[in-house]
């Protein structure tokens, strides 16, 4: 068993807690909070040990949350320490106290490549993380296009280009400060095909990424081009029907149906953890092959996070730490009942 502690209690950091709460072979050993808010009342309510900064220690306990100390004893008896803070702030994490500490830890998408030592997709490059002391898991984009694009590269080894164009979600739905009402966004040669690369090695990709005024999900139009003939609409179904981290959608025509078929289910948080392929997208022409993706930003990294830390503590290999990640994780649930509603 290894003491894993999250550094950050936001979008990311709420969920890598759940989900370490219940894994068998994880101490949870407790989370920081900055400010004494709602999530840290919720928080504590679910048994979750509350680590503060020393400075703010009064602040909670007139809020009514007794710290169970202060952040700095929280990293020091945590073996690995899975930094949620904001975006930019984990390099500051890393080199003020991390590496003073002689601390492991495991970064987000949020942070550049040279912050770890590996950038991590549990899919793609579960191995790479063994041993290592600092793991970056790659972005909510990033995720979802490695758990499409590495399936395909075990089944053909004759893609020759793959071209991307990102619809990226405006905001998170918790984020009041929003984005532009009446705006698109857009950028050329956007970062997410550097990012795969550094999962995936020197893949022939280009991305375009647009910002749109929406909350609920990314939507990936992803085209391939093959030397030899394309896969069929079949073939794309087979290879994709396998994986536990895909969800085949057949008749989803729009994120805000995804989104509610998730709200009627049930799902906590509305979360999905799984990259949605939409089957009714899927053109096969020729040595082309289109179809588009949603990303659920919100949780889509979350299992990538505890597979990160089992990787790097040598816990287990890939195919039983994924197995044992959804099953606690209930993406085999997730899966099936998103698979049903839609088929």
């Amino acid at each position: 068993m290894i003491s894993v502690c999250v550094n950050g209690y936001g979008t990311i950091g709420k969920r890598v807690a759940d989900a370490l709460g219940r894994h068998p072979e994880i101490k949870l050993v407790g989370v920081s909070k900055f400010t004494p808010d709602a999530d840290a009342r919720i928080a504590s309510s679910k048994g979750i040990r509350i680590f503060v900064p020393k400075e703010n220690h009064d602040a909670f306990v007139k809020f009514g949350i007794q710290p169970a100390g202060d952040t700095e004893e929280m990293i020091d008896v945590s073996e690995i320490i899975i930094d949620a803070s904001p975006d930019k702030k984990g390099i500051k994490n890393k080199e003020e106290i991390y590496v003073p500490k002689g601390k492991r830890a495991i970064f987000q998408g949020g942070e550049k490549e040279n912050v770890a030592e590996v950038s991590f997709n549990a899919r793609s490059n579960f191995n790479a993380a063994k041993n290592k002391n600092y793991v970056r898991v790659v972005s909510c984009n990033t995720t979802g296009l490695c758990r499409i694009i590495k399936p395909m590269l075990e089944n053909r080894d004759d893609l020759e280009r793959i071209s991307v164009s990102l619809i990226r979600r405006g905001s998170d739905p918790n984020d009041s400060k929003g984005s532009a009402l009446n705006s698109v966004e857009w950028e050329s040669n956007s970062h997410h095909a550097h990012d795969v690369q550094t999962v995936l090695g020197s893949l022939p990709i280009t991305t375009t990424a647009f910002k749109a005024p929406q909350t609920l999900m990314h939507v990936h139009s992803i085209s391939m081009r093959f030397k030899d003939a394309a896969p069929s609409k079949q073939d794309v179904e087979n290879i994709y029907a396998k994986e536990s981290r895909v969800a085949l959608l057949r008749t989803a025509s729009s994120t805000a149906d995804i989104i509610e078929k998730a709200r009627d289910l049930g799902f906590s948080r509305n979360d999905i953890f799984l990259v949605n392929l939409h089957s009714n997208t899927i053109v096969s022409d020729k040595n082309e092959l289109s179809m588009a993706i949603t990303v659920p930003q919100e949780s889509i990294v979350t299992p990538e996070d505890v597979d990160a830390a089992v990787s790097m503590s040598g816990l287990m290999n890939q195919e039983n730490s994924m197995e044992l990640t959804n099953k606690i994780m209930g993406l085999g649930n997730i899966k099936s009942k998103l698979e049903a509603a839609f088929g």
